[in-house]
């Protein structure tokens, strides 16, 4: 039997705990099925205002309390590491928790305030702090992983931490960087570089076009690099708009860039053992999305019609054209077709009125819900027909296999990671994999609309596209054995 890993899983967000995007939903569920291979993995987040000691059931640990970090200005910066975990019916693993005030725990957002819906000017400090909180916690424990890894910039200077701090404790050590946005690469003035704690030997590494670039440096440093699916691998090795340049690099390391799908986590987003929903699925999908579209109606105070198709939007807006587009969009929508909108938004203050004024000019057929939760996700996931998915920088697809998992169609932009689990439905007709309508834009979307809505009142046609998205597995299990292909190659490797 092949050696059992120790796995470290770096993240900036993780769900349950805090979560601004998928990578949070990335975090939550792929180490809990890599238990299933016997390994020893374990996760280690920030702690910030959102996490609560009681709610998460944090708990100390002795020997991580009050650890002083020489900062690269000299001055010390404590830190704290707590212990949790994330479990389902057959594993735990165990969450590191990352405590400091003055980066985390002051903060209520995670990479932007909240309230300007701007990122917080000091993410750099914040992000390279808790990197060495990372190494130093596997100092501290004596426990140096076979494998750390790294998700998107901010976690992405790990690999040359443990290069320079520790090089002969973490000598075995391999390192994984996963690009899940790579037009997100922590890009700072090149007069930062200080604030780092790198030598500088090191700097050339974190350079591209006179600026610092985090995301660079790791893919350098790193042993390994992954991206979320083979089509936005060959978007980012091409595109150098979408890179900034990065793609030249990208292309230079194509063959050592591996692509795997996201997934669904089944342990959170389960229609068949989901207690946050009103109707739990069984073997009939069409009473489990009338049941639950009726409550959804009842909750948002929309009048249920089961010939009226609900179309879901779940969006964080934080440009004021992009409401505007969506506004745009969605009045025309409207206008023109008989049909509900449930729009769930985040974003900034200017963005949440103008979703909020829209509503008020179609009381009847749009339902809003502002700075939802992920109970909301799961409401409408299920009484929702349809969703809208627009948000073409967003590049992951766990938000529209969710859909899928609850039998909610994506009426999408087939771009980045869609292009590997979207097939459209061509003309109204559709086969056993045809799982959305694809749109080319929102200036398009009133078309595509009435051929979903044509399509929604052939009610044997749409049964059976229900039925044929909703049985499929889309869970983490179903690309497991590429990550621990993965793993065993890179933990073996000479590099």
């Amino acid at each position: 039997m092949a050696k059992s890993l120790n796995i470290l899983y770096v993240s900036a967000e993780a769900y349950p705990f805090a979560k601004e995007t998928e990578v949070a939903d990335v975090t939550g569920g792929l180490p809990l099925t890599m238990r299933e291979y016997a390994h020893d993995v374990r996760v280690i987040i920030p702690r910030y205002a959102c996490i609560s000691d009681r709610r998460h059931k944090v708990f100390n640990i002795n020997r991580t309390a009050e650890v002083n970090l020489k900062m690269p200005s000299g001055k010390d910066e404590t830190f704290t590491i707590k212990s949790a975990s994330i479990a389902n019916t057959r594993y735990k693993v165990q969450v590191y928790v990352a405590l400091n005030q003055k980066y985390f725990e002051g903060r209520k957002g995670i990479y932007t305030d909240p309230v300007k819906g701007l990122e917080y000017v000091d993410n750099l400090e914040r992000f390279a702090f808790y990197s060495r909180t990372v190494v130093e916690t596997c100092e501290l424990l004596g426990w140096y992983p076979d494998i750390i890894h790294c998700n998107d910039w901010y976690t992405a200077l790990i690999p040359a931490y443990i290069r320079y701090y520790y090089p002969n404790k973490f000598k075995k050590t391999k390192t994984i960087l996963t690009i899940h946005n790579a037009s997100n690469q922590g890009i700072f003035p090149l007069k930062m570089y200080n604030l780092l704690g790198l030598p500088e030997d090191a700097k050339d590494s974190f350079v591209h076009k006179k600026q610092l670039n985090i995301l660079k440096g790791g893919m350098l440093y790193a042993n390994q690099v992954t991206t979320i699916s083979e089509t936005y691998k060959k978007i980012i090795a091409k595109d150098k708009n979408i890179t900034h340049g990065l793609n030249t690099l990208i292309n230079q390391n194509y063959d050592r860039i591996i692509a795997i799908n996201n997934a669904v986590d089944i342990n959170y987003w389960n229609p068949r053992k989901d207690n946050i929903i009103k109707k739990k699925l069984n073997k009939d999908a069409k009473e489990f999305k009338q049941i639950n579209k009726i409550e959804l109606c009842k909750k948002l105070k929309l009048v249920y019609d089961e010939n009226t198709p609900i179309i879901s939007v779940i969006t964080k807006i934080n440009a004021e054209k992009d409401a505007d587009m969506l506004i745009d969009a969605i009045s025309s929508v409207i206008k023109n077709n008989n049909l509900q909108f449930v729009i769930l938004v985040k974003g900034n203050k200017n963005s949440k009125q103008k979703i909020t004024k829209l509503k008020s000019s179609y009381p009847n057929n749009i339902a809003v819900i502002l700075d939802f939760d992920d109970n909301a996700i799961h409401s409408v996931n299920a009484g929702a027909d349809m969703q809208l998915i627009t948000e073409t920088e967003q590049p992951s697809a766990i938000s529209f296999l969710n859909a899928l998992n609850y039998g909610t169609i994506p009426i999408a932009h087939i771009t980045f990671g869609f292009n590997d689990v979207a097939i459209p439905i061509n003309k109204n007709k559709i086969n056993d994999n045809s799982n959305c309508f694809g749109i080319k834009n929102i200036a398009n979307l009133d078309e595509v609309v009435k051929g979903a809505i044509a399509l929604f009142n052939n009610k044997k046609e749409w049964d059976k596209l229900i039925d044929n998205v909703i049985n499929k597995d889309y869970s983490w299990i179903s690309v497991s054995d590429n990550y621990e292909s993965i793993y065993r190659n890179v933990y073996k490797s000479k590099v």
